[in-house]
């Protein structure tokens, strides 16, 4: 789900390229010869355009957590094959979005978003043509690449065409329109997922095409020109070295994270490359100290709340992207549910954060942050404590009740819920001096690094409790740690695969047993997630006790 109401808080502040040629424009928005009521209808036929190109991001996210362990067998990926191919996606979109961020203010808006739905319907398209076999990974990896770097685009040039298209009186309701149904669109991304794997995994991402092809004309023929003369005169103020050196650390750091538990966290390489990631990003926040025009203006965070609000919003990310992916493989592996009741995890957890965002957001107008950040924190703590109860997480991998495994899922969204609403608000509210898309740029950045580092830890740590507890459990029955390992790198699914020979010669009940101890181990594997997606709620709950208070209501 995308970051939550910038709108009315900054209206007045944030700069525009685009609004100062809004009069001269040609289209249906101009001011010369149009009516109020063609406007409004103009306006709500982009605002269908924008929902839909952006909506095809979120809903690809949790289908695609979904759809995870289909696409794993179809193509041969290995558990973490899979985990990278998430990742690309969400390495990318945050490595781009401070670089898109200032394209499009630079480029236009317009021209932007036309942009990023090209790159996200090609990264579709080539996802969905993804071959089985050893080609699979590159594949599907660079494929991924290509969609976040579609959604780096689309995003902030979104933002940007509501807020300088959108008529004064009617920018507020746009903006909320905009966030409330995409918000939607997320939740129900795991039943309309659920429904098209019946038909193959493939038209998880072909479905992208016709709507990207709909967003595509929409924002064509609706959206006014960009005006020329932004382009020649701002682009090379663009800094790209800046850009690079943010990626580079951003790569630097998740490759070892993502790989660590497989090589040892000992390996020279592993450590090199922790090294390589500090130094970059010591070189970065130099150069951009210095520069006239940095891609991202480190600055803003000496504002104490500011920086305060950006941690937390990636802290809420590390735990909020890998939670569709393993309430998906748990459902699928440990509890033995197909596609679509599996989906029922991932939507029960959305019903609690799309509750609480809602709520969060009107104690954080009434209240300030501080009160709500601390709610966030205690709700996502108990949340993630019930749900690694639930999971039998503290129970030898015996899950509880499904009604109680419901609830539980159901808690944990809404303590996420409850973080998302105040963090991203004040981070705009904070960023003094920016335009709409330096400023959803650096959220969304902070956004997408949080969930490819949630996705990278936690995919080694699921990695390694679950081999661990295989082996101890199979052992006697001959199941070697190599074979454990098998098992645990394609998330279960070589229990019948790789040791598929073996198994079939013990007898039914060994069988049986064996399988009953791979759905234990991954219980307890992601119930260990859990735990620790609770500890992220402390590290949470710890910054929005260092929130400074709110002294008055409408200072947040």
């Amino acid at each position: 789900m995308m970051i939550h109401s910038q709108s009315t808080a900054s209206a007045g502040r944030m700069t525009s390229p685009s609004a100062q040629s809004i009069g001269n424009a040609n289209g249906p928005l101009a001011t010369h010869g149009s009516d109020t009521n063609n406007r409004h209808h103009s306006m709500q036929i982009i605002l269908t355009g924008l929902v839909i190109a952006v909506s095809m991001s979120s809903i690809d996210q949790t289908v695609i957590s979904l759809s995870a362990q289909t696409i794993q067998s179809g193509i041969g990926l290995t558990a973490s094959g899979i985990q990278w191919a998430i990742n690309a996606y969400l390495l990318a979109a945050a490595a781009m979005f401070p670089l898109s961020g200032r394209l499009a203010d630079v480029l236009g808006y317009r021209r932007a978003m036309l942009i990023g739905i090209v790159s996200f319907g090609i990264g579709s398209l080539l996802c969905g043509l993804t071959p089985a076999g050893s080609m699979a990974l590159g594949w599907m990896v660079i494929s991924r690449i290509v969609q976040g770097i579609g959604l780096a685009w689309m995003f902030p040039a979104a933002i940007g065409i509501l807020f300088t298209y959108s008529p004064t009186d009617r920018r507020a309701s746009s903006m909320a329109s905009f966030f409330a149904i995409t918000g939607a669109m997320t939740a129900i991304g795991p039943i309309v997922g659920s429904y098209v794997i019946t038909f193959s995994w493939r038209y998880v991402f072909f479905i992208n095409l016709p709507l990207a092809m709909v967003s595509l004309v929409l924002i064509q023929w609706f959206v006014p020109r960009d005006s020329m003369h932004l382009h020649r005169s701002g682009f090379s103020k663009v800094d790209g070295l800046g850009a690079f050196l943010a990626a580079a650390a951003m790569v630097a750091l998740i490759l070892p994270l993502q790989q660590g538990s497989d090589v040892g966290w000992s390996d020279p390489r592993i450590i090199a490359s922790f090294v390589t990631a500090a130094l970059l990003f010591a070189v970065f926040v130099t150069l951009e100290l210095r520069r006239s025009n940095p891609i991202i203006n480190v600055r803003v965070f000496a504002n104490l709340r500011f920086s305060i609000s950006a941690i937390a919003n990636l802290v809420a990310s590390v735990a909020f992207i890998p939670i569709m992916y393993f309430l998906s493989v748990y459902g699928q592996l440990a509890l033995s549910k197909d596609v679509l009741d599996a989906s029922l995890l991932i939507l029960y957890f959305f019903i609690g954060f799309m509750i609480t965002s809602k709520l969060g957001a009107r104690i954080f107008e009434r209240h300030g942050s501080r009160r709500v950040l601390i709610i966030a924190g205690l709700c996502t703590v108990g949340g993630f404590l019930y749900l690694t109860s639930a999971v039998g997480g503290f129970n030898a991998g015996i899950p509880s009740q499904e009604s109680v495994l419901d609830t539980a899922i159901a808690l944990s969204g809404a303590g996420i819920g409850f973080m998302f609403s105040p963090t991203s608000t004040n981070m705009v509210n904070r960023a003094l001096n920016a335009s709409y898309g330096e400023v959803s740029a650096i959220t969304q950045l902070f956004k997408n690094f949080g969930g490819a580092l949630g996705m990278a830890l936690f995919s080694s740590l699921s990695s390694t409790v679950f081999a661990n507890r295989l082996h101890n459990g199979l052992s006697r029955y001959g199941v070697t740690q190599a074979m454990a390992d098998a098992i645990a790198n394609s998330a279960g699914t070589a229990a019948q695969s790789q040791t598929g020979s073996a198994l079939s010669k013990m007898p039914t009940q060994v069988q049986h047993t064996i399988m009953a101890t791979v759905r234990e181990s991954y219980s307890m594997a992601v119930g260990r997630v859990f735990l620790m997606m609770a500890a992220i709620g402390v590290i949470f709950l710890c910054l929005a006790l260092a929130y400074p208070s709110d002294r008055k209501r409408n200072r947040q």
